[in-house]
């Protein structure tokens, strides 16, 4: 098939330092370094490398700033199939949806979830109300839209379950959570939500702080008569025990994407994850998989979690999570893959299976 990577690229858009020169080495930096926008590169590259044995013919196609480029580069180059690597616009993860849309509309079949999807699971408090109709674990929350709702509202079921966690509450990737996310009093509570507010221009979701494991979970396939079509790959957890103690165990921006940090330092992934009994890494997995289904994802995806006494709070669904693979340091979810025992040209090669199946073309 003809193939078209398509990927957001940082180099158009970025505001920081992007070392991609192929000359400097970062080792050699002295300030943290922001990886956030590498990892899409790392994911085109990847991904091409996977498809090159495999007969496909690829080509790869950056997306930023002027969308008619990429209209015009799919109606006079038409593919047989998108591999969908485009998370934002112009650095802008909200219009994640709207490229797919352009796919649909433009009759192209793509890799991994669809434009409705990829919206709603942007929208997070959204699906933590559809979590709570399907009566999925979820830690307890209200969206607050303005400075005056702090006392109003959904602020009461809250009250007195301090620790809280606020963030903001249409960003994925861990942007906008740090270490002072975490509040302990009313005080606190107020200034983060101020922040998000007037940083992120967007409403603060305000959750009860899971003081538990963080555990993520890579699903992939599509279901034909019901969830056990699916594949869940083995458990990762998050291992905290490298954290300063004084530092709260979430996963912040700095530990998934800040290079030389603390925090970036102290969180590394453990798969399969250890000391889970049998019952609750089912619990875990069947979980995962109803949300799947019930959020909409296509092709592959992870859903995150965090268990405190057996219990798996949902955090999130990620329909667009990290596949690029490094032979050194794999992301969360290849390396899970890894661990079902897929190599990472397998992978890549049955998320192509898996959507030509689903949008009937051979492959």
């Amino acid at each position: 098939m003809k193939i078209s990577i398509i990927y957001n690229d940082p180099t158009q858009y970025a505001t920081g330092t992007l070392y991609d020169d192929g000359v400097t080495d970062i080792e050699k930096v002295a300030e943290p370094i922001d990886m956030s926008e590498y990892g899409v590169l790392d994911e085109l590259k990847s991904v091409q490398r996977a498809l090159k044995p495999t007969g496909h013919e690829t080509k790869i196609v950056a997306v930023a700033l002027d969308v008619y480029k990429l209209i015009d580069e799919l109606r006079n180059n038409t593919p047989d199939l998108i591999f969908n690597l485009c998370e934002s616009l112009d650095g802008d993860p909200t219009q994640e949806m709207n490229i797919a849309s352009l796919f649909e509309i433009l009759k192209i079949p793509y890799t991994g979830s669809r434009a409705l999807t990829l919206g709603l699971a942007l929208n997070k408090w959204r699906v933590k109300e559809i979590l709570n109709y399907y009566d999925i674990p979820t830690a307890p929350h209200y969206v607050c839209k303005n400075p005056g709702d702090f006392n109003k509202n959904g602020y009461s079921k809250l009250k007195n379950k301090f620790p809280l966690i606020v963030k903001p509450s249409r960003e994925d990737a861990s942007i906008g959570i740090e270490n002072k996310s975490i509040v302990y009093n009313d005080s606190e509570l107020k200034t983060r939500i101020e922040y998000i507010l007037d940083e992120y221009k967007q409403p603060a979701l305000v959750e009860q702080f899971i003081d538990g494991r963080e555990i993520n979970v890579s699903v992939v396939g599509n279901i034909k008569k019901d969830e056990n079509d699916l594949i869940v790959f083995p458990i990762s957890e998050i291992d905290f025990s490298e954290l300063p103690s004084d530092y709260p165990k979430i996963v912040s921006y700095n530990s998934k994407w800040m290079y030389k940090t603390v925090e970036f330092a102290g969180t590394k992934a453990v798969c399969p994850a250890k000391n889970l009994s049998p019952e609750l890494e089912k619990t875990i997995k069947d979980t995962a998989k109803k949300v799947y289904r019930i959020i909409g994802a296509s092709d592959y995806a992870r859903v995150d979690f965090r268990v405190k006494d057996n219990i798996p709070y949902v955090l999130e669904m990620n329909p667009n999570p990290d596949i690029a693979s490094d032979v050194d340091e794999d992301t969360g979810f290849t390396r899970s893959g890894k661990a079902y025992g897929w190599s990472y040209e397998e992978l890549i090669q049955n998320i192509i299976k898996f959507a030509g199946e689903r949008w009937n073309i051979a492959n």
